[in-house]
């Protein structure tokens, strides 16, 4: 499935998905990434590659969270006081900031979703503030603008 290609920077790869979605499976995260975030990413076209839908059953889900990143042009993190609680999450987040030093593109976007202090590695990034509605339908065309774009730019 995956049409992800190695390239030196500069050269142009073919990715699987425009995003893969980085969050954290509980309340209130879970149903607002599933059913506003998602659909409001994927109605001008951008290919979301999540969880739910995405990752084969029966399949380690950590070869999954792998596969979800490389084959992704950018992972998009969700973050929340129970992202930042989550070994999983930490390393979907770990894998993307890896890949994006190994291949010297920006591989990973963060959005708040609520208030939280994220580590050091993420807030030395510029994110985006989505923690409320006005804001979330502010940013959004920046956001989909961003998934557009080269992770080489």
């Amino acid at each position: 499935m995956s049409t992800s290609t190695s390239t030196s920077r500069g050269a142009t790869a073919c990715f699987a998905f425009d995003v893969f979605i980085s969050y954290r499976q509980l309340e209130p995260d879970l149903p607002w990434v599933r059913n506003i975030l998602a659909p409001a990413l994927e109605a001008p076209g951008l290919r979301v590659c999540i969880d739910y839908r995405d990752f084969r059953l029966g399949r380690p889900v950590i070869r999954e969270m792998e596969r979800g990143v490389e084959t992704s042009k950018f992972t998009l993190a969700i973050l929340s006081p129970a992202y930042l609680e989550s070994g999983f999450t930490e390393l979907e987040n770990i894998l993307a900031q890896s890949l994006g030093l190994e291949k010297a593109q920006r591989r990973l976007i963060c959005m708040m979703y609520q208030p939280c202090r994220p580590r050091l590695g993420i807030r030395s990034a510029i994110w985006m503030d989505m923690t409320d509605q006005e804001k979330f339908t502010a940013n959004l065309p920046g956001l989909i603008r961003e998934l557009h774009s080269s992770p080489d730019e």
